[in-house]
């Protein structure tokens, strides 16, 4: 099996650099929206972040009185042919299942600012341009996505795993080679805080890459019930048998954090990432806490985004920020030229 997936890996790495080279030389040309566009986006399989950087810019921008709109793919949408608004700002917002997890947990994240989601993302910015006026876009997942040209590239990379065997997917993580890395304007290292050798993994990115780089960490705020709404303090989990479930790319990573919060795991539930979850799926969860017993039920927001329609009781979300450590250094980079 080993074999076969090297194999496949080294055909999808000639497909890949054909592509790249076809848009390099001209080729093919990337579609240019009439606003400006900040593209974030990595070089692996899930697992760096995306969503909480997206929040942070997209709520940066807002703070400086800008009217950002976010631009997302939208995975695991029921239907990802159309371009769908998942929230304009004001009103409700689309669930989850319509509109996707992550577009729905950023337009939930981010009042005011409207998200919409499309798997063209040129035919999806022209559609939400028109209809809600934003003038700046931030692109969610985008440093694929070469059909849209860009003002700012900006690489997410998980300082905790950055490459991990550097083989292209899907013998390894890798969605592109990681000469790629010269498309970068600007490279952020996620988990910063959990990186072997910090200086050592910036030696190898700026041998491929002038970018300058900033590092970062995932830094949890609070629990929020996933029905009402309710927050709760990050002390509340100390010394607490939990039972943890998330459908995401990485599940260890919230049962890190949960330990380093003082929480007892009693139980780990792991899904599929951008699972949909079923009542059957709840009930056996909440009878997997008793049979532990456990006294919380513990996700992750993106999680708890797919489960709203449901209104589950008991279960709590971990929400999680973005924490520049050059937070000041990172603001003038993400505004300037904007």
């Amino acid at each position: 099996m080993g074999a076969f997936l090297f194999f496949l890996s080294l055909v999808y790495g000639v497909a890949v650099r054909l592509r790249s080279r076809v848009y390099a030389c001209g080729l093919l040309r990337s579609k240019k929206l009439p606003l400006q566009v900040v593209s974030i986006g990595n070089l692996t399989v899930g697992g760096t972040g995306k969503t909480p950087v997206v929040i942070q810019i997209a709520g940066l921008l807002q703070k400086h009185g800008r009217k950002p709109l976010v631009l997302s793919r939208g995975y695991g949408r029921a239907d990802a042919s159309r371009a769908v608004i998942v929230s304009d700002g004001a009103s409700s917002i689309m669930d989850a299942r319509s509109g996707g997890d992550e577009p729905a947990l950023i337009a939930l994240r981010l009042p005011g600012v409207p998200v919409v989601a499309g798997s063209d993302r040129y035919r999806a910015g022209m559609f939400a341009i028109g209809r809600l006026r934003p003038d700046v876009i931030v692109l969610d997942d985008g440093f694929q996505h070469l059909r849209l040209s860009r003002d700012r590239n900006i690489l997410l990379i998980d300082a905790s795993d950055p490459f991990g065997n550097r083989k292209l997917f899907p013998a390894g993580i890798l969605r592109e080679p990681i000469e790629a890395m010269q498309r970068a304007d600007v490279v952020l290292l996620t988990r910063a805080d959990s990186a072997g050798d910090l200086d050592s993994l910036k030696r190898t990115i700026s041998a491929h890459t002038p970018a300058r780089i900033f590092t970062a960490r995932h830094a949890p705020r609070s629990l929020v019930n996933v029905a009402s709404g309710e927050e709760r303090p990050l002390a509340s989990l100390r010394g607490t048998p939990v039972v943890a479930f998330s459908g995401i790319a990485r599940p260890d990573s919230l049962v890190s954090l949960l330990k380093d919060l003082g929480a007892e795991i009693r139980a780990m539930a792991g899904y599929p990432d951008h699972y949909q979850y079923t009542k059957a799926d709840l009930a056996g969860l909440v009878q997997r806490a008793g049979e532990h017993g456990a006294a919380m039920l513990v996700t992750t927001e993106k999680d708890g985004v797919r489960l709203r329609d449901m209104a589950p009781e008991g279960i709590w979300a971990l929400r999680i920020d973005l924490e520049v450590l050059e937070s000041q250094a990172w603001e003038e980079v993400v505004l300037s030229g904007l």
